[in-house]
């Protein structure tokens, strides 16, 4: 037996064409939704738009001298420009290779040539490959001249195992020369020594020592390295 079904309720489940109807995707119903939501929140943005251009004009703001107040501070953070790890490197008048390296460096001249370094270190090599490394709590290095001044502590290290230690040491990369006029100490395989100023020359090949010195050899110091103490008094 069949059960007569109500004309409103085919109406109801059929559409315009006598279709059934069938319940929207997910997806169609989110991208409805996004559309319907743009229409409502377009108008309120070009409405907020207008409102601030046109507070903008009402309190007479001036785009172009807020141009040139940035332009202005522009060149002051330059000239106080600060790196942090900073790496330079060169050449000597005998092609023999340096190295500067700092925690920090800042610009000191507007040119950037001048920089003020933060625990600085100069490493050189010599052509035979030993090296030379010298360090300092603070620095100025002259990049154009590539002289280093280095100030406060400064310790010297040759890796024929000499170490010195003395303060306030001037460093022309040209010639590869480090001279400093304080009191130094220092030691080494063959010995120690004290003196009142120091030249290292030729990368560490010949180490001066300036002033008063004095040099205690030990009795097996015969160590046949590359670098040789003179004092000069």
């Amino acid at each position: 037996m069949k059960l007569a079904v109500p004309n409103i309720l085919r109406r109801r489940a059929k559409g315009e064409h006598g279709l059934l109807l069938r319940p929207l995707p997910a997806h169609v119903r989110r991208h409805s939704l996004m559309v319907a939501s743009m229409r409502l929140a377009l108008p309120i943005v070009a409405a907020l738009l207008l409102a601030a251009l046109a507070l903008w004009s009402k309190l007479g703001l001036d785009t172009q001298h807020f141009m040139l107040a940035l332009a202005t501070i522009g060149p002051q953070k330059i000239e106080s420009m600060t790196m942090s790890n900073p790496h330079y490197e060169g050449i000597d008048e005998k092609n023999r290779p340096f190295s500067v390296t700092a925690k920090t460096a800042t610009q000191v001249d507007k040119k950037g040539d001048v920089m003020a370094l933060t625990a600085p270190e100069a490493d050189i090599t010599m052509e035979n490959g030993a090296w030379l490394t010298v360090s300092s709590d603070t620095g100025l290095y002259q990049r154009a001249k590539q002289y280093l001044d280095l100030t406060g502590v400064v310790n010297i290290f040759h890796d024929q195992g000499y170490e010195m230690h003395t303060r306030d040491v001037h460093i022309d990369f040209t010639s590869n020369k480090a001279t400093g006029h304080q009191p130094v100490q220092g030691q080494g395989p063959a010995g120690g020594l004290t003196a009142q100023g120091i030249e290292v020359v030729d990368g560490g090949k010949r180490i001066f020592l300036l002033g008063r010195s004095h040099v205690t050899l030990f009795a097996s110091g015969q160590t046949g390295g590359q670098s040789s103490l003179i004092p000069v008094q």
